[in-house]
């Protein structure tokens, strides 16, 4: 067996964790290797491996990510390019996506065992279309936000549901996402929260001028276009997927956003349901 473990390096227990991690693993027979960017920093571990994206993901058979859920969704969603599944360890304060705690590393014996289940995560893409060609497109697993810049000002926001004008607001913004994102950005806007196995999309105002705006859940076939527009001139908009960098939206542009060919494959270790993890977070946030 081969795992690609991919730490997140800036988490400040990451390094600590990944070290037993991989102590771990090597104990159990197990194969293991990083990218190979990461080989001055992780020299040190023995039994390391050093490889390109394309044979680390491509030839391994689980990936660990080590972090948070950030680290977890980055890790998703390149393994998702390749078909494989993803377990992650948590090593920051939140983290909804990890399978383990960073004490429980001795579970990873799971992993050869088969003891562990797999929930299946859809994802979203989203084109940016001007002058009607598309010129940038990424897949997302949480969320896609549309906002203002660095400026203090209302946009509009006009959402088109399967080429029909469905919803127009005046807000900070608005988010389009999974059922995964439902406990991230859109719950913080007063969004409800799904079952992360479900296959459909939520759009969430943030902050709407409005007294009736609501939040909406589509079923994953809808095929929404997004236009963001600043209600102050000179004023800036953009929008960002999965908390990426900002993509600036220039006049006449437009986002198109579907459900995505690929799903993000997440292993998890325990026999905790969604419930049990919502709850269990939610105590650690007061």
């Amino acid at each position: 067996m081969k795992v690609a473990v991919v730490p997140n390096l800036t988490r400040e227990r990451a390094m600590a964790v990944t070290e037993d991690a991989c102590r771990r693993l090597k104990e159990l027979g197990v194969d293991f290797a990083f990218d190979v960017s990461l080989k001055d920093s992780l020299r040190r571990i023995d039994g390391a491996g050093f490889e390109s994206e394309p044979s680390l993901y491509g030839e391994c058979d689980t990936v660990i990510a080590v972090g948070g859920d950030g680290s977890v969704m980055r890790a998703a969603k390149t393994a998702a390019k390749y078909g494989k599944r993803v377990l992650g360890i948590k090593a920051g304060r939140l983290a909804y996506l990890c399978g383990l705690d960073a004490e429980e590393t001795e579970l990873l014996s799971c992993l050869l065992t088969g003891e562990y289940s797999v929930c299946r995560r859809m994802m979203l893409r989203a084109e940016l279309i001007k002058n009607g060609e598309v010129v940038h497109s990424e897949n997302c697993l949480n969320d896609i936000v549309f906002g203002r810049g660095t400026d203090i000002a209302l946009c509009e926001v006009n959402v088109n549901v399967n080429g029909k004008p469905t919803a127009d607001y005046v807000a900070d913004g608005v988010i389009v996402a999974t059922p995964t994102g439902s406990t991230a950005y859109s719950m913080s806007a007063g969004g409800p929260i799904l079952e992360p196995s479900l296959d459909a999309v939520l759009l969430t105002p943030i902050c709407p001028h409005s007294l009736v705006s609501r939040p909406y859940i589509f079923s994953s076939d809808t095929v929404f276009d997004v236009t963001c527009t600043p209600m102050r001139q000179g004023a800036e908009t953009g929008f960002s997927c999965d908390g990426g960098d900002t993509v600036r939206l220039c006049t006449g542009d437009s986002v198109r956003i579907c459900k995505s060919d690929m799903y993000a494959d997440l292993i998890s270790v325990k026999q905790d349901n969604f419930i049990d993890v919502l709850n269990r977070k939610s105590e650690l946030k007061k």
